[in-house]
């Protein structure tokens, strides 16, 4: 049977790596979560990308609405309903593509599920 030391310095190195892994998970989860999850990503025309997909329960044939976000006072922000969009295609479990089925829908606007 061996017998290892391990120094102490290898021990913070390597429970240090393990927490840094740990966070960058977590930040990555978090903000596909809360921020990203949602969001028109690219638009081209009639068709847009959505952050969005089999993992939040997306399926084609689904129509969500479409807000654009803008600066408000005395609230910092706020929703404005600017057009609708219809699910297509399902890229991934985080994506899905969509066709703009009325109004308009740009980079950066939010989506959401009519009738939630």
């Amino acid at each position: 049977m061996m017998n290892r030391k391990i120094s102490l310095k290898s021990a913070v190195s390597l429970g240090l790596a393990t927490f840094v892994i740990f966070l960058m998970f977590s930040c990555a989860t978090f903000y596909h979560r809360y921020v990203m999850r949602g969001s028109i990503i690219e638009a081209s025309g009639s068709e847009v990308y959505l952050c969005i997909g089999s993992k939040d329960g997306a399926s084609v044939g689904q129509e969500l609405d479409v807000y654009e976000i803008i600066e408000t006072k005395p609230t910092p922000f706020r929703r404005v309903l600017v057009g609708k969009v219809k699910i297509t295609e399902i890229v991934d479990e985080h994506f899905a593509k969509a066709t703009v089925i009325s109004g308009k829908a740009e980079k950066n606007d939010i989506v959401e599920l009519t009738g939630r």
